[in-house]
């Protein structure tokens, strides 16, 4: 039981009067220490999938289990108690807030405030100068900023929403060596249009029109 962190039973989500179902029985198991990637095309259903995943959403039917617990039904703030103790999210693009410098943009999120914790993570991901504001850096380093953010509570799960989709090939393949060093740590989900990605996946999906299929 507590090598399963995320799990999907038979969830569909359906949208509207005219019934859309944007997810079809979906399932999936991830496990502890695992970096899982599901690839689709726009549309396809993996924002829908993230945000079932992450708490904001919840399906129409079916289970999403989360370290044993049925998340499914309950309430919106115990939702929201255990996305901020138990998830991490990694976006496109990090909008850090540009009023905050890069260490005050990451401990944002501490349940419990930890200076040096925060910057040894940040240092962990290749950020030594965290005086610095976003505005200063890169879109790579702002992406390693958020990573460090998604981490910041040692979260069970970190779900990444297309994180290398503004980036070019070599900050890319920066980025995803960290995810993937994450990935030996961290029970990872990624979503993303990105096939050469593939390559770093322990377990490889593909969604297409709401439906999930096993690659590899």
């Amino acid at each position: 039981m507590k090598d399963k962190i995320l799990e999907f039973k038979e969830v569909w989500k359906t949208y509207g009067a005219e019934k859309v179902d944007a997810l079809k029985g979906i399932n999936f198991l991830f496990k502890k220490n695992s970096l899982n990637l599901i690839l689709g095309p726009s549309g396809s259903g993996k924002t829908t999938l993230l945000n079932i995943a992450s708490l904001i959403d919840t399906p129409t039917n079916g289970e999403v289990i989360i370290r044993g617990k049925n998340t499914s039904y309950l309430p919106k703030p115990e939702r929201s108690k255990i996305r901020k103790r138990e998830i991490g999210i990694i976006y496109q693009r990090e909008n850090l807030l540009p009023y905050l410098n890069i260490l005050e943009n990451t401990m944002l999120p501490m349940i419990s405030p930890d200076k040096e914790k925060a910057i040894e993570l940040l240092k962990s991901v290749d950020i030594m100068d965290s005086r610095k504001f976003p505005e200063e850096l890169s879109t790579e380093y702002e992406q390693k900023a958020g990573l460090a953010r998604a981490m910041i509570n040692h979260p069970s799960l970190i779900l990444a929403d297309e994180p290398t989709g503004e980036l070019d090939a070599d900050s890319t393949d920066v980025l995803m060596d960290l995810i993937r060093d994450i990935g030996d740590k961290y029970t990872v989900l990624m979503v993303s249009n990105n096939s050469d990605l593939a390559d770093y996946a322990d377990n490889l999906f593909s969604i297409k029109n709401g439906e999930l299929e096993k690659v590899n």
